[in-house]
């Protein structure tokens, strides 16, 4: 088997064990696998599609949208990747609501870090219920209800979590935070049943009369009601002895046994809180990170949403263009793509082997099409072609000629000079270096 099937049948593998993977609620693992088949083999368009399926649903969008483009560029036709996109773009005002999204988390941990955790925790609320499957918000939430001791809030979101991400480990580490915390909860039906336990037991706990049992009849119903009266204070008065010398000091020592374990109690959650502060304090430092990462991406995907989209739309342009043979269309696309923009390793390879081609047969073309261009009176259009046919081959002493006539007459004497100067130094072309001495004015 040779080095290509190899990576081949091992890209397949991992993108089989995401596909599983996903298929169980293992995000995580899915996505791990599906980065480890992307590396085997950056072609293979269904690992990608899957990947920004993955990202989409833990409220990922930015880095979605990303794998989705990617795909949509290395396979234009028959591409999922197209449907997911649109739905996006059919979604009204879908981006808007991303970006407050975004924008409310940042907040939250603004609030977080300067000690606002109210402030924090009502944003985070409003984050929370208009995107819940938004992990990193519910991790955050979760967090901050915990350092409030509100443990129910802080279980609901990790279940959250836990439902989108079985395998998360943020929310299986908060979980064990939870247990660790002691507050257990008994369901409120089972104390409500205890009292009807206990009276079926004292009820089942009379025997049955036997056939040799002897009922005691009354012996004192002639007694006056004066001797009734003294019989009661005299039990009156005995309930009260028994209650002062044997009840209370039994129910006092209970009291104190009671309040001391109270107290130990509350020693050993005041211990756990201290170790969970310094342990949340991590967590924050970790998340702040994240945040700078969040503010970046979200800068990339509502500031310059438009370029960044544009951009690899022109790289899709180009590729379909070489499709069909039409040359031309390739360049003219070619001269307006700001490459920089681009961040994907991917597609700044592709971008790299059309430079290669441009730079070997499309620069003839470019200064032709500004020659056109400076014909029909558009010199900014022109000036485009020629620098991006000076930027592919620095020797096109021509094209820096018109160039540097087009910066003159804009009166940008700078630009103009520096490439006379350049035609005049280095230009083996006596008749343009003549040419470019007498604009320069020597």
């Amino acid at each position: 088997m040779d080095y290509e099937r190899k990576t081949r049948v091992i890209a397949n593998s991992y993108y089989n064990m995401g596909l599983e993977r996903a298929g169980l609620r293992d995000l995580t693992g899915a996505a791990e696998c599906l980065k480890k088949s992307l590396h085997f083999n950056k072609y293979m368009t269904e690992a990608r599609n899957l990947l920004g399926l993955i990202y989409y649903e833990v409220g990922e969008v930015g880095e979605a949208l990303v794998q989705w483009v990617i795909s949509m560029n290395l396979q234009p036709e028959e591409n999922r990747a197209d449907y997911y996109l649109g739905e996006i773009q059919r979604k009204k005002g879908a981006m808007d609501n991303e970006r407050r999204t975004v924008r409310r988390f940042n907040q939250a941990l603004v609030y977080a870090q300067s000690g606002s955790e109210d402030l924090a925790v009502l944003q985070l609320s409003k984050v929370v219920e208009s995107k819940p499957n938004y992990i990193k918000a519910q991790l955050l939430f979760a967090i901050l209800c915990i350092a409030r001791e509100d443990y129910q809030k802080a279980g609901k979101a990790i279940q959250k979590v836990l439902q989108i991400d079985c395998s998360n480990s943020k929310a299986l580490y908060y979980k064990t935070l939870l247990k660790a915390s002691g507050v257990p909860v008994k369901p409120v039906r089972e104390r409500e049943r205890e009292p009807e336990k206990r009276k079926l037991k004292n009820v089942l706990s009379h025997r049955q009369m036997e056939d040799d049992d002897v009922i005691i009849p009354p012996s004192y119903r002639e007694n006056t009601k004066d001797q009734a009266v003294m019989n009661i204070l005299a039990g009156l008065i005995l309930g009260a002895a028994v209650i002062f010398f044997l009840v209370m000091p039994a129910i006092t020592k209970s009291i104190n046994d009671s309040h001391n374990k109270e107290m130990l109690k509350y020693s050993e959650e005041l211990s756990q809180a201290n170790k969970k502060s310094d342990s949340l304090n991590n967590q924050l430092e970790t998340l702040t990170a994240q945040k700078k990462t969040a503010e970046e991406s979200l800068a990339s995907l509502t500031n310059n949403a438009d370029s960044i989209l544009a951009q690899y739309q022109a790289v899709i342009g180009i590729l379909e263009a070489y499709k069909k043979n039409d040359f031309n269309t390739a360049v003219k696309i070619y001269a307006g793509l700001d490459s920089s923009l681009i961040t994907s390793d991917q597609v700044q390879a592709v971008i790299g082997e059309i430079r290669k081609d441009m730079a070997e047969n499309g620069t003839a073309v470019l200064e032709n099409l500004g020659d056109k261009a400076v014909a029909a009176g558009d010199n900014q259009t022109a000036l485009v072609y020629y620098s991006k046919c000076i930027e592919l081959k620095p020797a096109s002493w021509q094209a820096k000629f018109k160039a540097a006539v087009i910066y003159k007459g804009l009166e940008q004497k700078e630009q103009a000079n520096g490439l006379f100067s350049d035609i005049i130094n280095n230009s083996k072309d006596t008749e343009l270096s003549a040419k470019a001495k007498a604009e320069r004015g020597f």
